[in-house]
C-alpha cells in the first residue's frame, strides 16, 4: 500500500451503532484479509451522542468486514474461536511491523 492510500485509510472515520443502542465514532485503522475473509481493524473515538469521556473511548475494534454490492458492511465477530484467531494473527501483525520499525533504526 502506498503512503497516500494509506493516509486517507488513516483518516476513515466510520459510525457504528452498538448492541446498547449508542453510535460510536471509530477510526479505521487497518483493513486486512485472514482465513479468505476481510477484517477491519478500529479505534473506537468514544460515544457520538455524549461530551462526556467514554471508558471504552480510544479501544481497539476488530469487525468483520463484508462487501454487498457498493456497501462495506461491518459485522460482529460472534464467535469466540473466530475472534480469538483473528486477534492472535493482528497481534503477530503487530510484531512483525514492531520488528521492521526496529529493523530501519
Amino acid at each position: 500500500m502506498n503512503n497516500e492510500a494509506q493516509t486517507q485509510q488513516d483518516e476513515a472515520m466510520i459510525t457504528l451503532e452498538g448492541e446498547d443502542g449508542h453510535s460510536y465514532s471509530c477510526q479505521i485503522l487497518d483493513i486486512f484479509e485472514f482465513d479468505n475473509q476481510e477484517y477491519a481493524l478500529l479505534l473506537k473515538m468514544g460515544d457520538v451522542k455524549s461530551d462526556s469521556a467514554e471508558e471504552e473511548e480510544g479501544s481497539l475494534v476488530i469487525m468483520r468486514l463484508i462487501q454487498r454490492e457498493d456497501q462495506s458492511i461491518f459485522q460482529t465477530i460472534e464467535s469466540d474461536d473466530e475472534f480469538e484467531r483473528v486477534v492472535a494473527h493482528v497481534e503477530e501483525l503487530a510484531r512483525q511491523s514492531e520488528q521492521e520499525h526496529a529493523g530501519e533504526d
